[in-house]
């Protein structure tokens, strides 16, 4: 090999080294922001850490039935008022078919997508989640 190729051959494989092309770091499996890292699967933000599926403020800590995720949107729903004082009451009283139903993460996630279109029940770009939610309900 010339002593100019193999220059070069040093110098980009040095420059690999340092920016770390690797299986390590940041994004991966193991690193910040990556399946058990920080921002991950299993971190803080990530699928069972805080913020995520599972962690405060994930899935599981959704609405238990639908009367409660009624009760804790911003949109009023099938006459339920979520900002009256009584509102669980009037929903449990009103739509008792809500009541236990077991529906409360596809419900909320129906009433999430609603809210941003004017609390609109009939907004078309929210049918997967009422498709999901009426899915729950049929169950």
């Amino acid at each position: 090999m010339k002593r100019g190729r193999v220059f070069w051959a040093i110098v980009f494989g040095g420059m690999l080294a340092i920016t770390g092309c690797g299986d390590e770091g940041d994004g991966d499996s193991n690193g910040t922001g990556a399946s058990s890292g920080t921002g991950g699967m299993t971190g803080t933000g990530g699928m069972t850490g805080t913020g995520g599926m599972t962690g405060t403020g994930g899935m599981t800590g959704s609405s238990n039935d639908t009367c409660e995720a009624i009760c804790n949107s911003a949109c009023a729903f099938q006459g339920v008022d979520p900002d009256a004082n009584q509102c669980l009451t009037s929903c449990q009283v009103g739509l008792a078919n809500f009541v236990n139903d077991g529906c409360g993460p596809e419900a909320d996630a129906y009433l999430d997508c609603i809210e941003g279109f004017d609390c609109n029940p009939e907004a078309n770009q929210c049918q997967s989640e009422a498709i999901a939610w009426g899915t729950c309900l049929a169950l």
